[in-house]
């Protein structure tokens, strides 16, 4: 219990602190008279404090030029173990265009971290709309160290809870850039752009012969997008379905170092019920052919479970959760998934399943936004995490 408790302490410290130090420094650092000091200090107060309902909120601190949320990163991931970091969160709201520019602005991040085992990574990206909203672009670019263990289905070994120590050397960078068919559509069409190097390192002596060590993998892959988008906010929906449908093709002819492809499928949904309670699922279907480096391969992804335990040639994942606004700006949640691998081998088909589920709690940090933090706290059969969740559980910019 007192190591559950640690990190939500961690972060609240986090918030508090950082948003205090980056409202001082945005309002400027010369000296004052105590007069237009005290001045000072009822506008910085004011700035974090909504009119409508006197509740703290960050939505014109956001809406600045110099403002940003910094979002502290507490990892309770149980393939990587416990660590932290921060990262900074620029919004820019798209004011030609009313609600809809506060519902979905340019975003922009970068920030680091690192854990216990050794696993680190810095990261920076940028999400913007363009073209009175009709073109959206999306870029993104990370290097670090990934100290992971993968099981005997993503490596094709004969003993599935086996589980093989990797350190994984990368560095990436993505593009996007998707058209929506007609203004005010929900349907979008995009081209993405990958590309990775990485270098896989075994942690271990190999128990088992041919397993991948200092080979190194490069990802060249171009991807055809289709998404479906009638969501009322990107952060916390209430209403309204998500959508993209993915195809990557790694070719060796653009540079990768093996030829594979990935397909997946991604369905998201929410609906309000009565009582003010927002119900939301999200399904997720992935495949990968041969020839697939073993860490793209795919792998079911819920909260609770350890990130890469459970790879096969397919995944498949559904959750669905309830949030409940029972006062004010403060909601609780509640969750539950299931998911699925399988594995064709030469002689029989390996399947895998894992169950998952927790609650947590929601608090509305910038009202203009439709922006909710909070804290989960998820439980697969072995495995407890904790996830600092900025937005929703399944953000998708």
């Amino acid at each position: 219990m007192n190591r559950m408790r640690q990190p939500f302490a961690t972060a609240a410290l986090l918030i508090t602190s950082m948003l205090c130090a980056a409202a001082a420094q945005a309002d400027g650092g010369s000296p004052q008279t105590d007069a237009a000091a005290a001045k000072a200090a009822g506008e910085r107060t004011s700035r974090f404090v909504d009119p409508q309902d006197g509740q703290f909120d960050v939505s014109e601190f956001l809406e600045d030029a110099r403002g940003f949320l910094p979002i502290p990163i507490v990892i309770t991931e149980p393939a990587v173990g416990y660590g932290g970091g921060v990262a900074g969160m620029f919004l820019r709201p798209r004011h030609e265009v009313g609600d809809e520019g506060w519902a979905r602005p340019d975003i922009s991040a970068v920030g680091g971290f690192g854990t216990q085992n050794g696993t680190w990574g810095a990261f920076a990206g940028d999400a913007s709309l363009w073209l009175g909203g009709r073109l959206k672009t999306l870029v993104g670019a990370g290097v670090g160290r990934a100290n992971l263990d993968f099981y005997g289905a993503g490596l094709d070994l004969p003993v599935l809870d086996q589980g093989v120590r990797y350190s994984l050397q990368f560095g990436g960078a993505v593009a996007q850039a998707s058209w929506q068919l007609a203004p005010k559509s929900p349907w979008w069409v995009g081209a993405r752009y990958v590309y990775a190097d990485v270098d896989p390192t075994l942690r271990d002596k190999p128990v088992f012969p041919n397993l991948a060590d200092r080979v190194r993998v490069k990802v060249s892959a171009p991807t055809a997008i289709l998404e479906y988008d009638s969501r009322d906010n990107v952060f916390t929906p209430t209403r309204g379905v998500y959508a993209e449908t993915s195809y990557l093709a790694s070719r060796q002819s653009l540079g990768a170092t093996d030829d594979f492809e990935r397909f997946q499928q991604l369905l998201m949904g929410w609906a309000p019920l009565p009582s003010r309670v927002t119900l939301g699922a999200r399904g997720n279907y992935a495949w990968s052919s041969s020839g697939t480096p073993f860490f793209l391969r795919p792998f079911i992804m819920l909260r609770g479970v350890p990130a890469m335990r459970f790879q096969g040639d397919q995944a498949a994942s559904a959750e669905v959760e309830l949030r409940w606004q029972f006062h004010s700006r403060w909601s609780v949640v509640a969750f539950g998934g299931y998911g699925t691998t399988r594995t064709d081998r030469r002689r029989d088909d390996l399947e895998q399943h894992v169950g998952s589920g927790g609650f947590g709690f929601r608090y509305e940090l910038a009202r203009k936004f439709g922006l909710n933090a909070g804290i989960d706290i998820a439980h697969s059969p072995g495995t407890t995490a904790i996830y600092f969740v900025v937005g929703n559980a399944w953000f998708r910019p």
